[in-house]
Order: C-alpha cells, then sequence, then structure tokens
C-alpha cells in the first residue's frame, strides 16, 4: 500500500512537474528557495555550501511533528489504517524522496565533526540524528561512531561489522545470510562490540548513549501501546534497517581479484544517476577522499578520471541503486553490462559482462584484502583515504 501510494505520488509530481504550463515555476521554484537558503547558509553554517541542506532541514522536521499527531488521534480513536498510511506516505515522500533525503543528511550530520552550524546555532548540530533520524528508524551517534569509526577505518575489509567480502555477491541466498549481520550494525550490537574489544570506551559510551535513549523511547511506547509501538515505531527501525542493507550490499559488491583493496573497484560510482541525492552516487570519492566537499564530487571524478580508467572501476550510467539492486538478485548481467561505464573504450559486452561476474564472485577470507589479518578489530588493518 505504502509503495502504491508513494510511487503513485511521485508520477503525479513529475507529470505535473515537467508539464508544459509549468515550465515557469520549474525554472522560479528552484531560484527562489536558493534565494533564500543561500543568505541563511552564509548566517548560520560553518560551511555555506551545504545552504541546500537547509530547506530539507526544514520540510523533514515537521515529520516528528506528524508523529505527534498520529499518536494523538491513536489516543483519542484507537487504530486508523488511514492516519497509518497517512503517516508513513508523508513521511517517505513520493517515490521515498524524504525517506532519501533524511537519511542522507543524517549520514552527512555524522561526518561532520564539527557539526554543520555555527556556535550560535549549536543546537542544531544534533537535528538529524537526534531529531528526524529516530523517525526513520536511526538510533542516534550510530554515524557519527558506528559509521565512522568502523566503516570509514576499514571501507568494507573482513574487520567491518557489516562487510560482505566474505560473500559470493551473484547469490541471492547471500543478501540473506548478509541482513542479520547489517542487523546487528544497524542496531549497534556489533558496533559496541569491537570498539569494546578495542578499548576504545569513550566511543562505546556515547554509541550506547545513543542506543539506551533509542530503545528507552521504544520501551516507553511499547508500554504505552504495543500496536503503536510496531507500526509507527518499530516499523521504520525495521524499514531503514532492512533499505539501507540493500544499499550497503550494493554500494561494496565489486571486488578485483588481483587488488582486493582497490576502492575504485570496491566502491560503486553512478553518473547521471536517477537518485543522486547530494552527490551520494561517487561512493568512491567519498570512501577515497572524504575531506572532498560533496558539491565537489564530480569535479574530484572528472580530475582523476585515469586512475579510475586503469583500473576499470566499478561505473555506471543512466540508472540507481533500486535498479542495479533488481539486477544484481535477478543475476540480469546483460543490463547491469549495458549500463557499465568502460573508460577506455576497450571491452565488448560480451568481456564487461564476464568483468562484473568475477568480481562479484570473488571473496576474501578470514585473512583479509592483503591476507595479513590476524585478529579482528586490529589497527593494522585500518586504511586512511584522503586523495
Amino acid at each position: 500500500v505504502l509503495i502504491a501510494f508513494n510511487v503513485g505520488w511521485y508520477h503525479i509530481c513529475m507529470y505535473v512537474w515537467y508539464h508544459r504550463y509549468f515550465v515557469r515555476c520549474r525554472e522560479a521554484i528552484p531560484e527562489l528557495i536558493r534565494s533564500v537558503s543561500r543568505p541563511l547558509g552564509r548566517w548560520m553554517l560553518q560551511d555555506p555550501r551545504n545552504h541546500a541542506y537547509l530547506p530539507w532541514f526544514a520540510l523533514l522536521s515537521f515529520v516528528p511533528m506528524l508523529f505527534f499527531w498520529a499518536m494523538w488521534r491513536y489516543h483519542h480513536y484507537g487504530f486508523e489504517f488511514s492516519t497509518l498510511v497517512i503517516y508513513h506516505v508523508l513521511r517517505g515522500g513520493p517515490r521515498f524522496r524524504f525517506f532519501g533525503h533524511a537519511h542522507t543528511l543524517v549520514h552527512k550530520e555524522g561526518h561532520a565533526h564539527t557539526g554543520h552550524f555555527l556556535k550560535n546555532f549549536w543546537i542544531l548540530n544534533y537535528l538529524c540524528e537526534w531529531w528526524i533520524g529516530p523517525f526513520y528508524g536511526v538510533v542516534p551517534n550510530s554515524y557519527s561512531i558506528a559509521h565512522m569509526k568502523i566503516h570509514h577505518r576499514w571501507h568494507n575489509d573482513v574487520d567491518d561489522v557489516h562487510t560482505n567480502l566474505d560473500l559470493d555477491r551473484t547469490k541471492l541466498s547471500s543478501f540473506f545470510i548478509y541482513v542479520p549481520r547489517f542487523s546487528l550494525y544497524w542496531t549497534g550490537v556489533s558496533p559496541v562490540a569491537l570498539l569494546a574489544k578495542r578499548n576504545e570506551w569513550r566511543l562505546v559510551r556515547q554509541l550506547l548513549y545513543g542506543m539506551m535513549t533509542y530503545y528507552g523511547v521504544t520501551l516507553i511506547l511499547f508500554m504505552w501501546n504495543p500496536v503503536f509501538c510496531m507500526v509507527y515505531w518499530i516499523f521504520t527501525h525495521l524499514e531503514g534497517m532492512i533499505l539501507l542493507c540493500a544499499i550497503s550490499y550494493l554500494w561494496h559488491a565489486f571486488v578485483e581479484e588481483s587488488d582486493p583493496g582497490n576502492q575504485y573497484v570496491n566502491s560503486v560510482t553512478i553518473l547521471d544517476g536517477h537518485d543522486n541525492t547530494f552527490n551520494e552516487d561517487y561512493h568512491v570519492v567519498h570512501h577515497h577522499s572524504p575531506s572532498t566537499h560533496w558539491t565537489d564530487a564530480h569535479k574530484h571524478f572528472e580530475a582523476n578520471k585515469h586512475t579510475y580508467a586503469e583500473v576499470n572501476a566499478t561505473i555506471f550510467r543512466d540508472t540507481e541503486e533500486g535498479a542495479l539492486l533488481q539486477m544484481l538478485f535477478e543475476n540480469d548481467w546483460d543490463g547491469m553490462a549495458k549500463r557499465f561505464v568502460d573508460l577506455n573504450g576497450k571491452l565488448t559486452h560480451e568481456e564487461k559482462k564476464a568483468l562484473l561476474v568475477k568480481r562479484l564472485k570473488h571473496v576474501c577470507g578470514q585473512d583479509g584484502r592483503d591476507g595479513k589479518r590476524q585478529e579482528w578489530g586490529s589497527s593494522a588493518t585500518i586504511r586512511d583515504y584522503n586523495d
């Protein structure tokens, strides 16, 4: 039901947006929004280039209000299917665009070590992880701790708590093995275990603080009304878990057998993506050059295109994560090869297929990418990139 409503809402929006009678508004509305966000960005943000975040912060901040409205309705009228649908449809947005932007902004906030906002607006530095994110199933401090201090240390190597390197990604069964692994990461359990093993107690405390707050709220809601808690709160946790699990599985699905640690292969790049939220489709840049601002991601790609070409990097064009996942799960190697970009222009269609399948099939064992891993979470296997 939610998918039908959200996709239908999207197509209606696109029909209106691209209608010939709407052409002037299509040009004027984005510029009107930027005319407000730019000066606000200079006034409020540490980096004014992030002014595009501000309209989304404002829009998504209403989601908690929707939740309390639904809670009020439930208290007075009991369970109403119509209220449930309205809440989740508005929360997800047309074709889940609100969902995508919410998780992207939580991700961006997790990477902003000093926050996005200037000192006078310091409280807003917790806006995404602590106010918007929980209504999309995000455990506070998960991105700033678990994502940053684990995934961006080991970059999907076998010490990463949600690695897929030990799985044959051409098999659908591998994804079902991966789901429980990612679930332990999403809930915070495996990150706490790894950080505790490394005696990083400050990080453990910060992560536990977020977990205790989130699951404490879950317990209070469950005690108030189990049904409401399940369909309005726990559902979003499971939703985020499954959808981000699939995205994570795709982003690092390809491994070059001759160079398993090569991030230009192991991280996916999508050009002319259908759903490129704040340039997240340049995932190589995200891992290899974390100091590059998201607005400069394409420039970084162009400046380093020769490096991508040298290793036949994993690049696709004119597609999106959901479509690539469908191809992966259906073993549609022809469809995937059609969208694969060979920067050297030398590979035939069949050679592209063979290359993709080979990279999806390659598995790294417990010794890790370089074969030197000796214990879980060793500092010796941490990799710092900043091209």
